[in-house]
């Protein structure tokens, strides 16, 4: 993630093709930025991707869970009504 209020200070060299250059620097152009600010978005993504799919996993573990809780409570509430009714069975008779 990208730090708040502090200045992009750091330095990165990345060897690569003449190719890839053109494309990096084609790609920034189109957004209208420079090929720094580009990469800095691109690894913000990046890492707003991977936040994605980790909340998406839980997620799924929590709608797991809750189906098994509904089912259980389910099953808590039929054992209730059953002995409620037993109860009053035997008030009855």
């Amino acid at each position: 993630m990208r730090e708040t209020a502090t200045a992009a200070t750091a330095r990165l060299v990345v060897q690569m093709t003449p190719t890839e250059k053109r494309r990096l620097t084609a790609q920034a152009k189109r957004l209208g930025v420079s090929t720094s600010e580009f990469v800095r978005r691109r690894v913000a993504e990046d890492d707003l991707v991977e936040s994605r799919e980790e909340i998406e996993a839980l997620l799924a573990t929590l709608a797991d869970a809750a189906q098994r809780i509904m089912a259980s409570l389910d099953r808590s509430i039929a054992e209730a009504e059953a002995a409620i009714d037993e109860v009053r069975e035997r008030r009855s008779a």
